[in-house]
């Protein structure tokens, strides 16, 4: 019956009068494998129904060269040939079978790929409010998971979620049991956090971020450790600065308005003023800003740059959204990785030689970033489950 229902199907298909339900049905029979000799049979049968005329090749030849046609429907086998028969018209039939074929498997195939494709696009959503604050005792609370409205207390520090979901930090017990303990809040890739410190200073972590704080933070020095990205509106407080540490630099305020990048995988950290001033400083140099410039450090060289900035795309990600304004595609991948919680490997492609320019809204799947990047980028992006291949 199965055999049947092959030459039905293989019939319908060469004389062009199959349905799109059956052309699959059949591609999916000969991609099996199972039918091999029933192709080879069919082929003897279309061969019956031609004029036979002279080969220009020997039957040793012409066995050779239908066993490669052939094999192009199943790379690296070979089909035992002991016909009789001249083979030259065979051949070409063949030929003209496995052209024809191979036409449709490659549009088949590549219909199924781009399905599942978008399959697998359509299953990374994007990034949404989600940290975990860890207490100096090594105590772990999932913030997003409080509801909002609640609060828990440990450790001296009082947390509250309000009900738009801002994290509302107090530390209540000041006692000499508790100074000096570093308490950590942490994004993971895929979250961000909105935190209010206990001087009222509002702090938004970008994705793969983590703050650290002592618990005596309202004393004298107000002194935050970050790693990744954070926005801050720090509270005035006359002589009482607010200290950013990063690796190789502080940034020093007293009430302002200011975003740091400071990824451990970046080359650069860069801190962008928005409102007020900031003193940036490295080891060896100290950088004044005013309202629209950055400082750029390399931490090659641990040189400081001053320069003006582009405040669109620097607040891009607290915006909800991604700008890309001439920005090379390591940069831009790396944004995705983070925010999406992907894995992003090359395969043949230079991400630093290719520039690129777009806009899209990070509430959106990676399906829509994935459009914006592959024709301006003129590459391929193949998901795996988490992990995107970006190809020529």
């Amino acid at each position: 019956m199965l055999e049947e229902r092959f030459s039905y199907l293989f019939e319908q298909y060469f004389s062009k009068q199959g349905s799109p339900a059956e052309t699959e049905e059949l591609l999916r029979l000969i991609d099996s494998g199972d039918y091999d000799q029933q192709l080879k049979t069919i082929i003897d049968q279309h061969y019956d129904n031609f004029e036979p005329y002279q080969s220009p090749f020997s039957l040793e030849q012409e066995d050779q060269i239908l066993n490669e046609v052939l094999s192009v429907k199943n790379p690296g086998t070979k089909l035992k040939i002991a016909w009789r028969k001249r083979l030259w018209v065979k051949i070409s039939i063949a030929a003209s079978i496995v052209l024809c074929l191979g036409t449709a498997f490659f549009a088949y195939h590549h219909y199924t790929y781009t399905k599942r494709q978008e399959l697998a696009a359509s299953l990374i959503g994007p990034g949404s409010n989600k940290a975990r604050l860890v207490l100096s005792n090594g105590k772990v609370i999932l913030l997003d998971t409080l509801k909002n409205g609640s609060g828990v207390f440990e450790d001296g520090v009082q947390i509250t979620k309000t009900k738009d979901g801002q994290l509302i930090y107090k530390i209540s017990d000041q006692n000499a049991e508790n100074a000096n303990l570093i308490n950590t809040i942490e994004t993971p890739k895929g979250g961000q956090y909105q935190v209010q410190l206990p001087d009222g200073t509002d702090v938004w972590l970008n994705a793969a971020s983590s703050l650290k704080y002592s618990s005596d933070f309202t004393d004298k020095k107000r002194e935050v450790t970050l790693s990744g990205e954070a926005y801050f509106e720090v509270a005035h407080r006359a002589n009482q600065p607010f200290l950013v540490h990063t690796p190789n630099q502080v940034v020093e305020v007293l009430g302002t308005h200011f975003n740091i990048n400071a990824y451990p995988d970046e080359e650069t950290q860069v801190t962008t003023l928005l409102e007020g001033q900031v003193k940036t400083r490295s080891k060896e140099q100290t950088i004044l800003l005013k309202p629209g410039q950055q400082s750029i450090l390399n931490l090659n060289n641990d040189r400081l740059k001053m320069m003006a900035a582009d405040l669109e795309t620097v607040m891009a990600w607290k915006n909800g959204d991604f700008i890309f304004k001439d920005e090379d595609l390591a940069s831009v991948m790396k944004k995705v990785e983070r925010w999406y919680d992907v894995d992003v490997v090359y395969d043949g492609v230079d991400p630093n030689t290719i520039k690129l320019g777009g806009w899209v809204s990070r509430s959106k799947n990676i399906s829509a970033v994935i459009k914006i990047i592959e024709p301006i980028a003129g590459i391929k992006i193949k998901i795996d489950g988490r992990r995107i291949t970006v190809m020529k």
